[in-house]
């Protein structure tokens, strides 16, 4: 008896162990479906954590990290850009990359 149940604690286990991995596959490619790429003009930054970019006449606010802050210190009020963002699961937009188009 202690060996039946040893063994369907074993194969549990193990089906736990595939249903996460199956998961997580899936997880990185919706995350790279999610990504999007638009041309605006740079309006500047909104706040210490967030950037403007005029889209079709729209101001697009998006989410910046502490890393990209330095990268834009290249760009001016006016500039096109190209930016690349994705939308989170709370609705905010994420910047991925911003180029300067000519």
């Amino acid at each position: 008896m202690k060996k039946l149940i040893g063994l369907m604690f074993f194969i549990l286990l193990l089906a736990g162990c595939g249903a996460d991995n199956q998961k997580s596959q899936g997880e990185d490619v919706s995350t790279d479906s999610n990504i999007e790429t638009a041309e605006g003009v740079y309006v500047g930054l909104a706040d210490t954590h967030t950037i403007e970019v005029t889209v079709d006449n729209e101001p697009v606010v998006l989410d910046i990290t502490e890393e990209s802050t330095s990268e834009l210190e290249k760009f001016n009020n006016g500039d096109k850009v190209t930016v690349k963002y994705e939308e989170n699961g709370e609705g905010q937009l994420l910047l991925k990359d911003i180029k300067r188009t000519n």
